[in-house]
């Protein structure tokens, strides 16, 4: 593709992104990411303790936060993963705290579906509302259960690349894989959940290719601007200013870089699939 071509995607995206007002509809999307994110993060902990040790997939997400907040936040999500349901008993207490788990999990995802509906111009159904209403929740809480093994996903690829690395580096010393297999596991696990997503999520047929390039743009962005963060983060003293709270700066504004990232890649899917001739509507 031409220079000129991609410019006019891109200047397209932003200026879609722009006019649909989608700077409201990404502070909405954090705003319900962050209510999530305990949710998600301990059912993902529950569902990889059924394939992994938790504390496996418990020291990958700490992992991939690192940087981003500090020890003492770390500490506070370890406390928190303690207190995680025991996956191994089919009590209805527990099935019913497992449900509840999902549910709030797919708050996140049941708002970015109306965003990408939205933005797609798909109609409002006027079928049964208790229908349409289950319909959604359902899909949500299958889009926590993929997210949920998407984390078990990357840390065995973590694992794997950690080994064939550190086997390759036996050969040839000149190999600095090692440190960098958490990252790129992270990344494809992004682009796998991305795809997922755009491909489920909103009313519409897209074509595939929109869709991958899209949701590999969008994890590419999300890395480098977690790098930005922790870029910052090692480069201010955030906690002597605010205290405490210093320490969560650096996760709220990489959730709400992040949303504004999520919206435009979106945008660029739609944009993206018009310059295509593909359909992009209901």
């Amino acid at each position: 593709m031409k220079i000129e071509k991609i410019n006019k995607l891109l200047i397209s995206t932003v200026k879609n992104w722009r006019d649909n007002n989608s700077i409201i509809d990404s502070a909405a999307l954090s705003f319900y990411l962050l209510l999530s994110l305990p949710a998600i993060l301990l059912f993902s902990v529950s569902v990889g303790s059924l394939f992994l040790s938790s504390g496996q997939v418990q020291a990958s997400i700490a992992e991939y936060l690192e940087g981003v907040v500090d020890v003492t936040f770390i500490a506070i999500f370890y406390v928190y993963f303690s207190n995680m349901p025991e996956t191994g008993s089919l009590s209805l207490s527990a099935l019913t705290g497992f449900l509840i788990l999902m549910w709030s999990a797919g708050n996140i995802f049941r708002q970015f579906k109306k965003f990408l509906d939205r933005i797609w111009e798909v109609p409002v159904s006027k079928g049964n509302f208790a229908r349409n209403f289950l319909g959604d929740a359902v899909l949500s809480m299958i889009t926590v259960i993929i997210f949920g093994g998407l984390i078990v996903v990357s840390t065995l690829l973590e694992t794997l690349m950690l080994t064939g690395s550190r086997l390759l580096y036996a050969y040839l010393p000149v190999s600095g894989a090692v440190q960098y297999a958490g990252t790129s596991a992270a990344f494809i696990v992004l682009v796998l959940l991305f795809t997922f997503i755009y491909l489920t999520l909103p009313d519409v047929d897209l074509c595939l290719r929109c869709i991958v390039i899209g949701s590999t743009i969008t994890a590419f962005l999300i890395t480098i601007g977690k790098y930005a963060v922790v870029f910052y983060m090692a480069h201010s003293d955030l906690t002597s200013v605010y205290g405490v709270i210093g320490s969560v700066i650096g996760l709220l504004l990489w959730i709400y870089y992040s949303s504004i990232i999520i919206t435009l890649g979106a945008e660029f899917i739609k944009v993206y699939s018009q310059y295509l001739s593909k359909p992009c509507g209901p």
